[in-house]
């Protein structure tokens, strides 16, 4: 079990491993959005989890993407107060991008934000709450904000955005 109260016992290794077994047992099932998981690695080494997603089925509704990408990665620096993420949803067939990066990138926005990236460019980038919680949490709340930032989207003159209210 990783307790957040002593950051020192925090191991990415041994929490992607969770995220990763908690998705898998979605695989088997038929009416399941995760279709396939496996790990990001580095020089053989587990530095995310991705995840093929089916999007009807994840927002249980209709989507105009057939198929989607999560991917999670988490890191205990130790010369941070905080830990850092990145949870994303990633469409290649549209090119776009939408998740919160917890890390030392753009630090005016503080130690979160929120990102989305359409056509190979950052298009809405902007500050998020900052959630002091156990790093399984954080994945559980920023899955459910993801839900929310789907359902809220809205492409103006071709190009998507997300209503501040709605970031988290």
């Amino acid at each position: 079990m990783l307790f957040l109260a002593n950051r020192a016992n925090l191991d990415s290794r041994r929490l992607l491993t969770r995220i990763h077994n908690r998705l898998q047992t979605q695989v088997d099932s038929e009416t399941a959005p995760i279709e396939q998981v496996w790990y990001h690695t580095a020089a053989g080494n587990k530095i995310g989890v991705r995840a093929t997603v089916d999007p009807v089925r994840f927002l249980d509704q209709e989507y105009p993407c057939s198929e989607a990408e999560l991917q999670v990665s988490f890191d205990f620096p130790r010369d941070l107060d905080y830990d850092c993420y990145r949870i994303q949803w990633v469409e290649r067939e549209r090119d776009l991008m939408v998740g919160w990066h917890q890390d030392e990138a753009h630090m005016d926005l503080g130690p979160c934000h929120f990102q989305l990236d359409y056509d190979g460019a950052t298009v809405q980038r902007a500050a998020t709450t900052y959630l002091d919680s156990h790093p399984l949490n954080v994945f559980d709340t920023r899955i459910d904000d993801l839900v929310s930032v789907l359902n809220t989207l809205e492409w103006t003159d071709g190009t998507p955005t997300v209503a501040d209210d709605v970031l988290g």
